[in-house]
């Protein structure tokens, strides 16, 4: 029997962000009587912002890494046409693609605008800030697709680097002599390791591309549980355990499940049953839902808006919509550590004063592999 090598990679958690407060009270303050409690008040609000900040520190890493292919939003498709070429070459830790449009001659350095058929909107084409770390993909005319890639680096509007959703480039569902998994295309679910005899994308003329939830979702009462269920959907094609699932939404997202039909009458007790506990507010569809309030939950820009519907031209872009990083995850999708260093009082020097002095630090880490055990629902309201 052949043998097939365990590559067993070791990844590496950083404690990599600190928060420290330093104030001082003045000792005479304590001979008044309008204001009790005052250190403990003041120590209770310096908790409650560093509880904020390692919440947003969490949730935005989340959104970073998170598998490319498992998340949920409106997909910019660009189809292809005799006006688009693409190509991956790869490298040695993934693969760079060039995007490349057609307007009498291959233009380089800009795409133009289409008509995305996802929702009829016109949006600029090319790579943007906007896109990194999320799915992105090749396709034909034929819907002959490449899997999701990562966005790993964006080095313009045409030219960005990709990788495997868990960077490996190597292993028995490589074809020998690539580092990226079904170069050769397939249906977009099904990758066999040699493809079904036609060429790769290595260069590819008549090739379009899609960029996966490039554009916020609006999310409403009527359409908040199906947007849940598919992002159980993608936990479920990773094979991702059913039990000790989390899903962290805003105050306004937790009204809309509420409110929304497919949870009344029959869903009230599943909403309602527990108790409030580290933000746990109501369980659906097979998930624990926290609430996160103002700046906890990450927010980024979408895919910029475009004012032309033309293959290579300039074209202007408009302001994109904003929308938030929701996460859905088992608990097993992100590792985290953190220490207090020190929290101390001292007698401050040349004053009738003490000071109230903390320093917290922390980290958290995502190991490649467990990817595929977080989704994220990119959604505007």
């Amino acid at each position: 029997m052949n043998s097939e090598t365990i590559v067993d990679n070791e990844d590496q958690l950083i404690v990599e962000k600190r928060k420290y407060y330093n104030f001082s009270l003045d000792a005479v303050e304590d001979l008044f009587t309008y204001g009790g409690n005052i250190p403990e008040t003041l120590l209770e609000g310096t908790t409650l912002d560093l509880t904020r900040l390692i919440d947003a520190y969490v949730l935005d890493k989340a959104a970073q890494e998170a598998k490319a292919g498992n998340w949920i939003g409106i997909d910019l498709v660009v189809a292809g046409s005799a006006g688009t070429h693409c190509s991956i070459v790869t490298s040695a830790t993934g693969g760079t693609v060039t995007l490349q449009a057609y307007d009498g001659t291959y233009e380089t350095s800009n795409i133009g605008a289409q008509e995305n058929p996802r929702d009829g909107n016109v949006y600029f084409l090319g790579f943007q800030t906007a896109d990194l770390y999320k799915g992105f993909r090749l396709r034909s005319t034929a819907a002959f697709v490449t899997p999701w890639y990562r966005i790993s680096g964006i080095t313009s509007s045409t030219v960005a680097t990709v990788t495997e959703w868990d960077e490996a480039v190597a292993g028995s569902d490589f074809e020998e002599g690539l580092t990226l998994r079904g170069l050769f295309g397939g249906d977009g679910v099904n990758f066999t390791k040699y493809g079904t005899g036609d060429a790769s994308f290595d260069k590819y003329d008549y090739c379009g591309w899609e960029f996966q939830a490039a554009i916020a979702t609006s999310v409403t009462a009527a359409t908040i549980y199906d947007q849940v269920t598919l992002l159980a959907e993608a936990l479920d094609n990773n094979e991702v355990a059913p039990e000790s699932r989390h899903l962290t939404v805003t105050p306004q997202l937790v009204t809309q499940l509420r409110q929304s039909s497919e949870m009344q009458p029959s869903g009230i007790a599943e909403i309602y049953s527990g108790t409030v506990i580290n933000g746990r507010v109501m369980r659906v569809g097979a998930f624990d839902v926290h609430s996160a309030a103002g700046s906890r939950v990450s927010t980024r820009a979408s895919h910029s808006p475009a004012n032309a519907t033309r293959i290579g031209a300039d074209v202007a872009v408009t302001t994109a919509t904003t929308g938030y990083q929701l996460l859905a995850n088992h608990k097993g999708f992100m590792t985290y550590a953190d220490k207090w260093s020190e929290n101390r009082v001292v007698s401050a020097e040349n004053q009738f004063a003490k000071k109230y002095q903390g320093l917290f630090l922390f980290g958290a880490k995502v190991p490649h592999y467990r990817r595929k055990a977080g989704a994220i629902l990119f959604a505007s309201f």
